[in-house]
């Protein structure tokens, strides 16, 4: 990822929009190439402020928040255990949701304990693998919020484990693979924000050298909500820059 990072800095002229690991060696690339005058937009998943000129995404604090109080209100007032299931901490977007989870908890609802986690990598295999060892270990978890990707995994885990209807599943995205998860039920909540307009803020931002953070509304949906453009494939209306 460095060396193509590397590569697509050399032309500093062209804005970078990009979705990656906050690591060391890639947050020194990116600052290297900004002060060659490079402009630099994460998307989705934040950097290290050093690292970039701007963010575009939603505010994963209070998804996490959300999520929380999602969990919160189904469980109710009695003592439980949940899970949160990750993809990677060098994902600032995974690690601010979770650390939005575990704060809402603890203010909110302090006899619902926060007791495992898990890493999918945002991997269906591995996700599968990793929520299998979870429920193998948790027999009475009550609940699992999904950070990450990797949806699917944690569909068929819960569906070999006969836990699709008595474990509360909150998730992120609306799409072809988030949909019919709602739809039948195994799935709970799901998290999220129109695809499109968040790529147009960031193509909007990227190429206004003036623009700052971009933090977009999300919203909560179910199996009774479920927005049409969720089954939509991403349209751009604005032509790439050649």
């Amino acid at each position: 990822v460095v060396e193509l990072i590397r590569t697509l800095c050399v032309d500093t002229s062209r804005p970078l929009i990009i979705t990656a690991k906050n690591t060391d060696a890639l947050v020194g690339e990116l600052t290297r190439a900004r002060a060659r005058g490079k402009r630099i937009v994460a998307l989705i998943s934040d950097l290290s402020h050093e690292a970039r000129d701007a963010y575009v995404g939603i505010d994963n604090r209070a998804a996490g928040q959300t999520a929380a109080y999602l969990v919160g209100s189904v469980i109710g007032d009695r003592p439980a255990g949940v899970a949160v299931l990750l993809g990677d901490h060098a994902f600032r977007c995974h690690e601010d949701r979770e650390i939005g989870f575990r704060t809402a908890l603890r203010a909110e609802f302090p006899r619902i304990a926060l007791i495992d986690e898990a890493m999918g990598e945002d991997n269906e295999k591995k996700t599968q693998r990793a929520v299998t060892s979870l429920l193998r270990s948790n027999p009475a978890l009550s609940a699992i919020y999904n950070v990450a990707g990797g949806n699917n995994g944690l569909a068929r885990a819960l569906e070999i484990h006969n836990r699709s209807n008595d474990i509360c599943i909150v998730g992120h995205e609306a799409n072809a693979v988030t949909s019919p998860w709602l739809k039948n039920g195994v799935f709970d909540f799901t998290l999220a924000a129109r695809p499109q307009l968040i790529f147009e803020a960031a193509v909007s931002n990227a190429l206004n050298p003036a623009a700052t953070n971009t933090i977009l509304d999300f919203s909560v949906f179910t199996h009774f909500n479920l927005p049409s453009w969720s089954m939509e494939p991403v349209l751009l209306d604005r032509q790439p820059r050649p």
